[in-house]
């Protein structure tokens, strides 16, 4: 019998298992899925980009701003942070969206500017394969069409891409006075 340390036993056994292991496998390069956030705005089905969605809340008590346009429902106070709250039916055309336990405010920050859109529903989340987008066809709706950055379909709706930056640095979002 010949006698070996410890040591010697286990650069032994790494020995053996690097001998015998397999190969790393060799695959294809997967792409992650597209993953937003569905939600309807005057009827339509869109989705916005999961990063651009910060929280989802029903629509918190606002206090209204003199002087501001008429889609600024107000200021409300979300966690200690003060937030413009903003009807997107009526900032898109002119149509408020009305009370109910399904209306929401997602919550945006993009490009430093924070914000609550009210909206008509939420849907939760949606996944896509990138591959499957359809760039931007018209909607019909000439209002809604500058915000939108393409399409995905599947089994229930095609969900049109809304663009959080686009409505960020639009002129018209800009100018609440």
């Amino acid at each position: 019998m010949v006698a070996t340390s410890p040591f010697a036993i286990l650069l032994e056994y790494d020995r053996l298992c690097r001998a015998n292991a397999p190969g790393l496998p060799v695959g294809e390069v997967v792409e992650d899925d597209w993953v937003g956030i569905g939600f309807k705005l005057n009827g339509n089905p869109l989705v916005a980009k999961m990063a651009d969605v910060v929280e989802i809340l029903p629509p918190p008590e606002t206090i209204k701003v003199p002087g501001v346009r008429s889609w600024v429902k107000g200021l409300a106070n979300v966690r200690g942070t003060l937030l413009p709250i903003l009807d997107m039916g009526a900032y898109l055309n002119g149509t408020f969206i009305p009370p109910g336990k399904e209306k929401r405010v997602l919550i945006i920050n993009k490009q430093n500017v924070m914000a609550g859109l009210l909206v008509e529903e939420v849907f939760g989340m949606r996944r896509f394969k990138p591959e499957l987008k359809n760039e931007a066809s018209p909607s019909g709706m000439a209002e809604i069409d500058p915000y939108l950055g393409g399409e995905f379909t599947d089994a229930q709706f095609t969900w049109r891409i809304f663009d959080v930056e686009k409505l960020v640095t639009h002129d018209k979002f800009l100018r609440v006075v």
